[in-house]
């Protein structure tokens, strides 16, 4: 990791990305973007003290879209040197040739690209550890968490990844800027053995910083916990109880919120929040923010894949509507203004009603289900009904009794929102912030398969 470097500096990949936009309207094109980029990749896999995967890799990538008027050419290639580019450009056009006209393609407006970056966000931290301390530390996480539990004798496999970034985005429209990033990760997944056979959970942790990872105790602990958990095998029968998502889940409800809201199912008319701006969607205590400029955040940026300006921003308040998550072709198809996503969301915040973690909102909800793993991607954009294979914690008289699977829980993601109870501040740090989740009894319907 410490040997590989970027090939090239950013004024390097500006001028490169000036010529290539140069050469595109000396071409024919009307308009054209261009993204180069850098990315250098370490991953070690470690299973039994054996290394099963040790990889670097050093991947450069030019990313061309080229337009014709209203119609669209796009081509991606791995190198991002000048040799050729007049034949990759070509191409482009030629592909843009045999597209349909469609009046929303086109360059983001010129009035909305940023100009200026905001101040440092503290996105790229190399670290400069060699390939025998990321060997002994990943073997040493798998061993510690082994030596901590009886019950737990079989590990599934720990890993380290370590990913440095390096673009620069351009268009016709003034566009040439770029920044380097770095996200660092490692995970660990162990086996326990319960009377219905074997269980398997994991745990990881990711960070700009490689010195902000959970150390590998606490990893270790963690991850035993969550397998721990599963043991202790009982049934359950079908109803339709209160239930408790944890954070893992919670998060994904939030994130087919956000999938309702973006301009991709919006433009198209196949989300169930279609025409939703204003409307009371939520609890009225509910507010989600979104942050681009949160510091060391997983989902900070200086500007979208567009080269939109992006702002902090308040996407529901007191349970309705502000704003979508809008792109400048899915923002024209919706005779509306780009929100600075073309590329996703950034940094959500969910604010918390409840001070306490999960145990405590388990004592709070009395009887029911907490879900602490969900099967599949059951959910209609269209009409909202949700529908995935689960396995949870039963909760009696307020006291986590026992895991559960082979569950199938059904409701509809509207009435699931609107029956939100409360929201645990304790969450892990990521790019979507939102703790446990308690839903009224009488929505979901839990079913034995």
């Amino acid at each position: 990791m410490t040997k590989l470097d970027f090939l090239y500096t950013q004024t390097q990949l500006n001028e490169i990305a000036k010529e290539i936009i140069n050469l595109s309207l000396q071409e024919g094109a009307s308009a054209a973007q261009v993204e180069l980029s850098e990315s250098i990749s370490t991953d070690i896999e470690v299973l039994n003290q054996e290394i099963e995967n040790f990889e670097t890799s050093h991947e450069n990538q030019l990313l061309l879209t080229v337009y014709m008027g209203h119609k669209k050419g796009h081509i991606g290639i791995s190198s991002i040197k000048l040799e050729n580019s007049r034949d990759i450009i070509r191409q482009a056009l030629d592909i843009a040739k045999y597209t349909e006209e469609d009046s929303a393609n086109g360059l983001l407006e010129r009035e909305y690209i940023v100009t200026s970056l905001h101040d440092d966000l503290q996105l790229y931290a190399p670290y400069p550890v060699n390939n025998n301390e990321l060997i002994t530390q990943t073997k040493e996480l798998e061993q510690i968490a082994l030596d901590l539990e009886p019950s737990i004798s079989t590990s599934d496999g720990a890993s380290t990844t370590l990913t440095r970034y390096n673009f620069v985005t351009a268009n016709t429209n003034g566009l040439n800027h770029g920044y380097q990033t770095s996200r660092y990760s490692k995970s660990l997944s162990l086996i326990g053995k319960n009377t219905q056979g074997m269980q398997t959970d994991y745990w990881y942790s990711s960070s700009r910083i490689f010195t902000n990872l959970s150390n590998n105790r606490e990893l270790a602990h963690k991850t035993v916990n969550r397998v721990k958990r599963r043991l202790n095998y009982g049934g359950y029968t079908s109803g339709k109880p209160a239930v408790i998502f944890e954070d893992t889940i919670a998060k994904s409800i939030i994130g087919s919120l956000i999938g309702a809201l973006s301009g991709g199912s919006l433009y198209r008319r196949l989300s169930f929040l279609n025409d939703s701006i204003g409307q009371q969607i939520l609890p009225d205590w509910f507010n989600m923010y979104e942050d681009p400029f949160v510091i060391n955040g997983l989902a900070s940026c200086y500007f979208d894949n567009e080269g939109s300006t992006v702002a902090r921003r308040t996407v529901i308040e007191s349970g309705k509507v502000q704003g979508y998550f809008l792109s400048s072709y899915t923002a024209r198809k919706m005779n509306m203004r780009s929100t600075g996503n073309a590329g996703g969301s950034h940094n959500i915040y969910i604010t918390p009603n409840y001070e306490g973690n999960l145990e405590s909102l388990a004592r709070e909800m009395h009887n029911g289900l907490i879900i602490i793993e969900t099967i599949g991607h059951g959910l209609n954009m269209v009409t909202g009904d949700y529908s995935v294979g689960a396995s949870g914690l039963v909760v009696i008289n307020g006291e986590i009794s026992h895991f559960t699977d082979n569950l199938t829980i059904a409701g509809n993601m509207r009435e699931i929102l609107q029956q939100i109870i409360l929201i645990t501040q304790d969450t892990e740090f990521s790019s979507v912030s939102c703790g446990a989740m308690l839903i009224n009894s009488g929505v979901i319907q839990v079913s034995i398969k």
